[in-house]
């Protein structure tokens, strides 16, 4: 397999015909085209060449069926694509005349117009940059340790990484289009990138290629319009699948290192972040926890009593999630192994032999995760693991790594189909199984996977962390167009190892990393064995102490965070986002070290060694900067300088953002008992709007109406504010609120009803607290109760 190099038109032959099925020598093309409303469209096309596209991806093609599209997609000339308006008629986006639709063998690509003012977003997992104009790149789950060189892994780029999502997002001159490529084999794609080695410059930005294709499977392309990023993002993911609403727990501090495998070890773990007074709730365990890294076994001398000890370790407030790598030891005397290869489960070679490789326990099998039996096999597995009181599972390997032996030997279906067809596939396969374990396990529980490798529809399963990166500024920079663009890829629970899993991390790194990351969709501390430890309190007092701080603050705005993946399951909308996607604005485009947390608020992280200052980006409103107590106007560039204990962090104007009470100290959490910070100026003169919500954190019971939905609408009269409190549903219970303002006000007026005497005038008083490294001073009012 070739990283660098992919396909290239000159060595395809393109349909000249005009008449749908479409010949091409002895061989026929019939393309069917489906408006499945809301502008989503769906390109098939069939032929002997393919016996289809084996695609496991679960899309969801009646998402859209009650909304009509404004635009059609016809085929023109020789079976050329067409998008365009459906009442004007003119053209959005197009095939490239006479050469949009190409074969080679059983490879195929679509050829597009390629035009100057596109840019290009999304591919998924790939750390080559943030826009992708001049792109060449493929599509395949590779072990980036084993697979590319110490100095690639450490300072340059790894592409193609763990997980496959072949997607991209493409500004057009009028509105954006997704484009969706839902085949297993290797997708290649070019975004104009230059060929040939002298790469003389093409006569016009309109000769430089933009294609997508395979190198084989029946092509299915799902090209979705919309006027702006987040109408193209939310259908992309309700046609992939939203995350469902993860466990609160998930959204915590994760501690874990190679190297944890005991009770004993956790529980010093638990005791040490007790004691120095800072929140965590994962607790994890690699590799060493297993008996001989052998899966789903655990050391007897590790756990002397499994479910004593992790039912200890869970009154203490800890979730203890364990490592499963798919290698099954290949060892006549392990029982998981003759049950496997007794039913025939594993994965066959060419010679029709279970196929072998060598990872952590020596000579193993792998689960054949294409089969419907194979899941099932591997669901029993997790279900009785989970039994012992494991709370979730953390699946690695799944790439699949199969250490030094080549993958082309693996085949699926009982030896049926090639190892192409499957191979992007596995973690989805093996995340599809384990969260059936879970539920089947725990069917009113949340259940809660990470995984290192995935594809398109990862989304229904697990969350995704970005595998083994580094501690240092180059992958800590990298970090946030990395995660970026997984999130508009439908890839929106994400987020990398802190402060870097290889290498040893600085002070310097620890505590930028941590300011940078510490409100993204998932955050763990992770390293390996060899290298120096890495606990909050591993760098001494002065760093531990930072690092307390923005774990803390992580937990006093969990609220705010976990009333976006309520979002996320409901509308599609990403955690994480890019400044152009709240703001319209083209210098926007190209900023990949600055971010949205959801609507509310943007940071801005020093993510270059040694240095204390940056320009910040201000776009167009108006933002409270906590650093400098102040607002500053936006549509300007400033300049921030942080100390060791701040960073740059801004908070939109007419945002409401729920916290919790006080400063943090535990994972204990109350959302029935919340601050709201009204982040309206005295200059304010909109109406800003809010929903509340609030369950229980941890069941499934939410979907059956336990959940309380409280709707604040907050505007601005004279020296007060006016806020409009109207309970939706309080199938969770009532709740209590403070209010906190950002701005000089005589009073604040709560509304519970549509009358006058229904007001209550709340007196303000000043009440600091610290938000990211600086003391802020807003004006807070006493406790209501709602519901």
């Amino acid at each position: 397999m070739y990283f660098n190099k992919i396909d290239n038109p000159s060595n395809f032959s393109f349909i000249q015909t005009r008449k749908n099925p479409y010949g091409l020598g002895k061989r026929a093309f019939d393309f069917k085209l489906r408006d499945l409303g809301s502008d989503v469209h769906r390109v098939e096309v069939r032929s002997r060449a393919w016996k289809g596209s084996s695609s496991q991806a679960e899309l969801d093609l009646r998402a859209f069926s009650g909304s009509k599209s404004s635009t059609t997609l016809r085929l023109d000339g020789c079976a050329e694509l067409v998008l365009s308006r459906a009442k004007a008629g003119d053209e959005l986006f197009r095939s490239r005349k006479e050469q949009s639709f190409g074969v080679s063998g059983t490879k195929w690509m679509f050829r597009f117009r390629h035009a100057p003012e596109m840019r290009f977003y999304g591919m998924g997992e790939k750390n080559n940059g943030f826009e992708k104009s001049g792109k060449r790149t493929l599509f395949w789950n590779t072990d980036v340790a084993g697979d590319f060189s110490p100095r690639e892994v450490k300072e340059g780029v790894t592409d193609p990484m763990y997980a496959s999502i072949p997607y991209l997002l493409v500004k057009l001159e009028e509105g954006w289009l997704g484009l969706l490529v839902n085949n297993p084999f290797p997708v290649f794609m070019n975004t104009g990138a230059l060929e040939g080695l002298v790469q003389e410059p093409a006569e016009s930005v309109l000769d430089r290629d933009f294609y997508v294709g395979s190198t084989d499977g029946a092509p299915e392309l799902y090209l979705i319009y919309g006027a702006t990023v987040d109408s193209v993002t939310c259908r992309l993911q309700k046609l992939c699948g939203t995350t469902p609403l993860p466990p609160l727990w998930a959204l915590g501090h994760h501690q874990s290192r190679w190297g944890y495998r005991s009770y004993a070890d956790l529980a010093a773990l638990s005791e040490e972040f007790a004691a120095r007074r800072i929140p965590n709730d994962g607790l994890w365990l690699d590799i060493d926890y297993m008996e001989r890294y052998q899966v789903f076994t655990i050391d007897p001398e590790a756990f002397p009593e499994p479910e004593k000890n992790i039912a200890d370790l869970r009154a203490r407030g800890a979730h203890v999630v364990p490592i499963l790598d798919p290698g099954i030891k290949l060892d006549k005397r392990f029982a998981h192994y003759r049950d496997g290869s007794q039913r025939e489960l594993f994965c066959l070679n060419t010679e029709n032999r279970e196929y072998v490789g060598y990872v952590w326990p020596g000579a193993v099998v792998f689960p054949d995760f294409s089969m419907i039996e194979g899941r099932g096999w591997w669901a029993e597995r997790v279900r009785a693991l989970r039994a012992f009181g494991f709370d979730g599972f953390w699946l690695d390997m799944n790439d699949p790594s199969t250490g030094s032996v080549v993958l082309d030997e693996m085949r699926f279906d009982r030896g049926r189909r090639s190892h192409e067809s499957f191979h992007n596939q596995y973690a989805l396969g093996m995340q599809m199984a384990s969260r059936e374990g879970l539920l089947s396990a725990a069917p009113d529980k949340r259940p809660f996977l990470l995984s290192r490798s995935g594809f398109i529809g990862t989304s229904r399963y697990a969350a995704l962390w970005t595998g083994d990166n580094v501690s240092n500024f180059h992958h800590l920079a990298g970090s946030i167009p990395l995660s970026l663009n997984l999130s508009l890829s439908g890839i929106p629970f994400n987020g990398p190892d802190v402060p870097g899993f290889d290498g040893d991390a600085s002070d310097e790194v620890a505590i930028a990393w941590y300011k940078a990351a510490f409100l993204f969709p998932f955050l763990r501390n992770h390293c390996w064995k060899g290298g120096r430890r890495q606990e909050p309190w591993a760098f001494g007092a002065k760093v531990e102490k930072v690092l307390r701080h923005y774990i803390a603050l992580r937990y006093k705005l969990l609220p705010y965070l976990y009333g976006l993946f309520i979002e996320q399951e409901e509308s599609g909308r990403p955690i994480l986002r890019p400044l152009f996607y709240e703001f319209e604005d083209p210098v926007l485009e190209t900023i990949d070290d600055q971010f949205m947390v959801g609507p509310a608020i943007m940071q801005a992280p020093v993510v270059t060694a040694n240095r204390n200052n940056r320009k910040v980006a201000l776009p167009d409103s108006r933002w409270y900067s906590p650093w400098d107590r102040k607002w500053l106007r936006g549509g300007r560039q400033v300049t921030a300088v942080e100390s060791s204990k701040n960073t740059p962090i801004y908070l939109r104007e007419g945002s409401i953002v729920p916290m919790q009470a006080g400063e943090r100290a535990t994972n204990a959490n109350a959302l029935d008992d919340v601050e709201l910070h009204l982040f309206v100026s005295e200059k304010y003169e909109g109406v800003a709007h809010y929903t509340y919500h609030f369950d229980d954190g941890e069941s499934l019971a939410y979907r059956q109406g336990a959940r309380s939905s409280i709707q604040f609408t907050v505007s601005r009269e004279l020296r007060s504010v006016l806020v409009d409190v109207k309970p939706l549903s309080l199938g969770a219970g009532p709740c209590r609120i403070r209010f906190f303002l950002y701005d000089f006000f005589g009073s604040l007026i709560v509304r519970m009803g549509e009358k006058d005497d229904d007001m209550t005038v709340l007196a303000l008083k000043s009440e600091p607290w610290t938000f990211a490294g600086t003391k802020v001073i807003p004006l807070a009012t006493e406790s209501i109760d709602v519901g």
